[in-house]
């Protein structure tokens, strides 16, 4: 009843204004009562990566559609290539934890790299960490010396990001693993004060080629549809 390109772009025009309306309503819920920064210049960009993930998940489940043979294939494929990607994104595996064979390659490739890291980013980065009693790692040194002599090394280059509560006591060191959110952000391998931003366009990227894929699926599915006729 219609032709191809008419009928993916009404797919996809006509969820723009529930998108926007869902990732609205998921933001004001979220980041506000989490207690994440309420400053336009933090809350703003975590605004637009919310609106851009509604359009990426969209778009990924679209282009699947569009050339699984049918719903029910469509349904198998669809979690399994989200939690692929969700699995890999350095977030539910630290980046030093990822295997070599995935860290150089679906690490960088995953748009969920992307999107997770540019709302920490701009959720915690600069953030002041203040460790609770229970978080403290808490021990006596070994000898005379101070928690701070006792400890330079490692926090000079094992972990330059701790934070020693008690540097000239001699016993029940207290030490909280970062001083700031941009320190426990250097774990999951984001490390630059410009990573935020570029996230987020490299997240409109993949938005941008997940429609696309739409389009060029659906139309060689067509192509195959007519060959097969």
């Amino acid at each position: 009843m219609y032709s191809w390109w008419a009928f993916c772009y009404g797919l996809i025009i006509s969820e723009i204004p529930y998108l926007v309306v869902c990732g609205t309503l998921y933001f004001a819920c979220w980041w506000f009562t989490a207690g994440f920064p309420s400053r336009a210049s933090r809350a703003g960009p975590a605004y637009l990566e919310i609106l851009l993930y509604e359009f990426l998940y969209t778009g990924i489940g679209q282009f699947i559609a569009a050339y699984a043979p049918n719903a029910g294939v469509a349904h198998l494929v669809m979690p399994i290539i989200l939690g692929t990607l969700v699995s890999f994104s350095g977030v539910l595996v630290p980046y030093a934890a990822i295997q070599p064979f995935w860290r150089y390659w679906l690490y960088y490739i995953n748009p969920f790299t992307y999107l997770i890291g540019a709302l920490l980013w701009f959720g915690v980065w600069e953030t002041p960490v203040t460790c609770t009693r229970q978080e403290l790692a808490i021990f006596n040194t070994p000898s005379s010396e101070t928690c701070q002599q006792y400890l330079a090394e490692y926090l000079s280059q094992i972990n330059p990001g701790a934070n020693l509560l008690n540097p000239l006591a001699t016993s029940g060191c207290e030490v909280c693993p970062y001083t700031t959110g941009t320190d426990y952000l250097r774990t999951l391998n984001i490390t630059m004060s410009y990573t935020g931003w570029r996230n987020v366009g490299i997240t409109a990227i993949f938005c941008v080629s997940s429609y696309a894929l739409v389009l060029a699926l659906m139309k060689l599915r067509t192509k195959q549809s007519k060959t097969a006729e």
